[in-house]
């Protein structure tokens, strides 16, 4: 009996220090949902592959419950249809056809939901504008998508007023979507835009066999990616991918219609309209919606709206923890956050001042033609973008972390002629199978853009034959946990060294009194050996005093002033930090302190372009400068500074 009773005890002892070993229970955690997801979408690529069907389904089950919130009403499954088959029956009164295009240039709001909903159904495809944008970039946005319509909210109209003869010579037709009793009468007879008056239309409904012919390749929606390096390219979303994205999200999540998330993400990106709406359709789950993501009322709608599940990107999360500690900050139903972007310096932070225990994380592109996910509860695995066992990587082989050479951007090869694979540890690009053999790995492209379209893809990558998409992000694995390193472009050589811009970033996050923070490379006239790193912060608000009679620093508010024995008491600490925590090569040779927020896109990514351009030059930046001297710290940077740097005799 006791021998029994221990070989029991050493089985179980065994399989524990298995399972830690190979975590076999997380991969299993994710190998069964996707193999559910796979199941159901052969079913529904066979029969019934239309999105629009997804939210049909919910109408049919259960038509009275609340299928979205926002800012205090509801809306029940039926209200949103009933809506939508008015909304739909307007396009088609404007010739709208299956697969023409229209524009939807809208902030966050039923009326976005419903519009897109009201396009699905009649097979009709939404070009989800960035309601951010304006002049050049709105025009190549308008231009790319190539549509009749343009339907806007009222309260966007100056940009469009901005280049609205540019607009007409697209041929675009406007309509704004608010109610006229929203919009002042003397615009009424506004000569650039027309009413859309659909609410008195017909409610009538459209069969679903109207949509049986719709196949997975074809397109739901035109979304944009960010625009960080230039003019923003329209990924197509399709019926199949959409439908994957959806449902792998609702699996993994385990979310049913119990549940309730906060999306405060731009509904003009796929994360917060195919993973924060789409969710929706496949589980039943209702949506609280807000208008634009806000520190100050986040929690507040989380709160009141019994929320069990929060969508974040980017760095919503870092706003959140930077922001004055709250009595209420653990007192919330929220079970799990999911969403992409949460970096490792804001990760434990989170968890740990709002108690929000699991989190699922996950690094996918509009674009791309597969994804990571990686949930988790504890620190094991905090900060990582996926994790991949051996069951994974049975069921999605596709995903290649491969060398490449830093300051050409150009892969390097073997002696073959073939990619060369990393090692654990070994930091590369991440190239995801684009062969088209199965839905999964379809690469679609960007819309209207074959050229941009062609230069994302790699053939004869390992085999003779194979096609592979470059992402452009630089990963490393480690213990079977993936982790983002940089941007491929962002990441920079100096003194013969690589230096990631979002791990330094990362480690100067950890500084008490830091906001926020962008790292980027600068020239140095002069200097052949790569770029020196420089880091532009945002100070917390206790750094800034009102004092009209200290020295002006440029900000929004002219009486605002830093207060100097915080910033330099700041600077102390910066520089002790950066020595201790970063090599040497690493630590950043300027410092700039913003007087303003970083300029970020809609999605919460740095624009770091203006920046790079102005680097150092005195002439074009007007905030306190620092630079990092051979005593180990950082020292103000002014005329004098710059001229020993400019002759040649600086020691960087």
């Amino acid at each position: 009996m006791v021998s029994t009773a221990t070989s029991i005890v050493a089985l179980l002892s065994a399989g524990i220090w298995l399972d830690g070993w190979s975590r076999f229970s997380r991969d299993l955690s994710f190998a069964i949902p996707g193999i559910k997801t796979k199941l159901f979408e052969r079913l529904i690529v066979k029969n019934d592959v239309s999105l629009y069907n997804r939210f049909e389904d919910q109408c049919i089950l259960r038509p009275h419950a609340i299928a979205l919130v926002f800012e205090g009403h509801s809306w029940t499954w039926r209200d949103l249809e009933l809506a939508s088959n008015r909304m739909a029956h307007w396009y088609q009164s404007k010739g709208i056809a299956p697969k023409d295009r229209v524009a939807m240039f809208m902030l966050n709001s039923p009326q976005f939901v419903i519009s897109w909903l009201a396009l699905l159904k009649i097979k009709a495809v939404a070009a989800f504008i960035n309601n951010q944008i304006s002049g050049p970039v709105l025009i190549h946005s308008l231009k790319t998508a190539n549509a009749r319509l343009l339907v806007f909210d009222y309260e966007l109209l100056s940009a469009l007023e901005e280049s609205k003869d540019a607009i007409q010579d697209l041929g675009y037709s406007l309509f704004t979507i608010t109610p006229r009793e929203h919009v002042p009468e003397l615009v009424h007879g506004h000569h650039l835009f027309e009413f859309m008056n659909w609410s008195e239309l017909s409610a009538d409904g459209f069969a679903r066999e109207s949509r049986s012919d719709v196949v997975i390749g074809d397109a739901v929606a035109l979304i944009y990616t960010s625009g960080t390096t230039g003019f923003p390219k329209a990924a197509v979303m399709d019926h199949g991918r959409c439908t994957l994205a959806s449902s792998i999200w609702a699996g993994i999540c385990k979310i049913t219609e119990k549940d309730r998330s906060y999306n405060c993400l731009p509904l003009y990106h796929s994360a917060g309209a195919v993973v924060g709406i789409g969710q929706s359709w496949i589980s039943g789950c209702p949506v609280v919606l807000a208008r634009k993501f806000s520190t100050t009322t986040f929690w507040r709608d989380v709160r009141e709206q019994q929320v069990t599940l929060i969508q974040y990107i980017g760095e919503l999360c870092r706003y959140l923890v930077n922001a004055p500690v709250d009595p209420l900050d653990k007192h919330h139903k929220v079970r799990l956050m999911f969403g992409n972007g949460l970096r490792p310096d804001v990760w434990t932070k989170f968890q740990t001042r709002f108690g929000v225990n699991t989190i699922f994380e996950a690094y996918t592109m509009s674009e791309a033609t597969s994804a990571l996910f990686n949930l988790t509860s504890g620190e094991d695995g905090a900060g990582a973008v996926g994790f991949r066992g051996p069951l994974i990587r049975t069921f999605q082989p596709g995903l290649r972390i491969v060398k490449i050479d830093l300051d050409t951007e150009e892969l390097i090869k073997d002696k073959n002629g073939f990619c060369a694979e990393c090692a654990p540890g070994e930091t590369g690009e991440l190239i995801t199978l684009a062969d088209n053999k199965t839905s999964q790995t379809r690469f679609i492209g960007y819309y209207n853009q074959p050229k941009l379209s062609n230069a994302k893809l790699i053939q004869n990558a390992f085999v003779q034959g194979d096609q592979y998409m470059r992402t452009g992000d630089l990963l490393y694995q480690k213990d079977g946990f993936w982790y983002f390193a940089d941007r491929a472009g962002d990441t920079f050589r100096w003194k013969g060294e690589n230096v990631s811009t979002a791990e330094v970033a990362d480690t100067l996050g950890h500084v008490e009194g830091i906001a926020s923070c962008t790292v980027y490379g600068v020239k140095i006239p002069g200097q052949q050996d790569g770029r020196a790193g420089m880091a532009a912060i945002v100070l917390k608000d206790e750094y800034w005093v009102q004092d009209p009679s200290g020295p002006r620093q440029e900000a929004d508010d002219p009486m605002l002033q830093l207060n100097e024995k915080a910033l330099e008491d700041f600077i102390d600490r910066l520089s002790a930090y950066a020595s201790k925590r970063l090599p040497s090569y690493a630590i950043p040779r300027f410092i700039r302190i913003r007087a303003q927020d970083l300029d970020i896109t809609g999605t919460f990514k740095n624009k770091k372009i203006e920046l790079k351009k102005e680097g150092f030059d005195l002439t074009k930046v007007h905030e306190r400068l620092f630079w990092w001297t051979p005593q180990g710290r950082y020292r103000p940077f002014g005329a004098k500074e710059n001229e020993i740097l400019l002759a040649g005799r600086a020691r960087l």
